[in-house]
């Protein structure tokens, strides 16, 4: 994968272990091993390629400053994505503007899933988006069946909340949280398996 293909030399612990001990160097190796990854996730999030900039920039600018609290307890690696997923969240909850923002209900949903059900771990974090993970997302709702595939795509194409789901489809909104759950179990699945 072209995208991440900078990353995989580096050992982002280790820098992570000389970032606490104010060793800036460390903090640069790892921002131009990552910006893009970061930046490329994070407009899958804001839709917007500038604004995802300054969410990356912002991360790294607060772990800088809070070197010396952060208890990063798993990878470094995948508390960056995180940490940029939050952030992207946090500020188009604060700007509202963009229709689509409002309802991002999918992105959100995938990333508590597989948060909650599986270790996190980097290539799965950094792959969630990427186009690799489109096409295993696709193949994966393709085969779901009818009634599920709908209400997925209707969730995560149309932004659509579940009660309007469940109404445009004169399903119960526990029919909707049902084949939704069903459909991001498959998808994490196959993430999991594609890793």
């Amino acid at each position: 994968m072209k995208i991440i293909s900078k990353e995989m030399n580096l050992d982002f612990d280790t820098c992570w272990h000389e970032i606490q001990n104010s060793q800036e160097h460390a903090l640069e190796k790892v921002y131009k091993a990552a910006f893009r990854s970061l930046v490329y996730y994070a407009t899958e999030i804001t839709g917007q390629t500038e604004l995802s900039e300054e969410v990356v920039q912002d991360v790294f600018l607060k772990i800088w400053e809070n070197r010396s609290e952060l208890n990063i307890k798993d990878s470094f690696k995948g508390y960056l994505f995180q940490s940029v997923h939050n952030q992207a969240l946090n500020i188009i909850r604060q700007q509202k503007t963009r229709k689509e923002s409002v309802n991002l209900v999918t992105p959100e949903r995938i990333w508590q899933f597989i948060s909650d059900n599986y270790k996190i771990e980097d290539n799965l974090i950094e792959n969630i988006f990427s186009e690799e993970t489109e096409a295993i997302i696709e193949k994966i709702i393709k085969e779901l069946p009818d009634q599920c595939s709908k209400v997925f795509r209707m969730s995560r194409f149309e932004s659509l909340r579940n009660d309007e789901i469940a109404i445009k489809l004169g399903l119960s909104e526990n029919t909707v949280k049902t084949h939704i759950y069903r459909a991001l179990l498959k998808i994490a699945a196959a993430l999991k398996l594609e890793k």
